[in-house]
């Protein structure tokens, strides 16, 4: 067997499609007024119209998560977590999506910048502990 589709609920079924619509840039493939489909490849999201919210996070891959946080705040995402790396070995970011859905982006991780300063220090240290 092979996981193919997940149903989440959401209260406001049109606002939660027009936010995907805007700041996903992703249209619904079916959408009736109870429900809608949203398809990635062999993977169907579902939202149905619900008396609650649903509770998730969805996530998507990114070859440049800063890049991508980037361009869902310029559309409209609220950020709730920056870029940054995590313990796991990714680099990952979270907006606010409808209702109480989290969006998460999640890409590889950047190195962290090495600055000159911090790479004098380090040589004379290195100087230092040999004297």
């Amino acid at each position: 067997m092979n996981l193919n589709h997940i149903h989440l609920g959401v209260r406001d079924l049109g606002v939660a499609l027009d936010w995907l619509d805007r700041v996903w840039q992703l249209k619904p493939q079916f959408q009736s007024d109870r429900m809608a489909t949203l398809s990635f490849g062999a993977f169907t999201l579902i939202l149905d119209a619900a008396e609650a919210d649903s509770i998730a996070t969805i996530g998507f891959e990114s070859d440049d998560c800063d890049r991508d946080f980037r361009a869902v705040l310029d559309r409209g995402a609220a950020a709730l977590d920056p870029p940054s790396n995590k313990p796991w070995g990714v680099r990952a970011a979270y907006v606010q999506g409808p209702g109480r859905l989290k969006f998460e982006i999640e890409g590889p991780p950047t190195s962290p910048p090495t600055s000159r300063a911090a790479s004098q220090r380090i040589e004379t240290r290195s100087c230092s502990s040999r004297a």
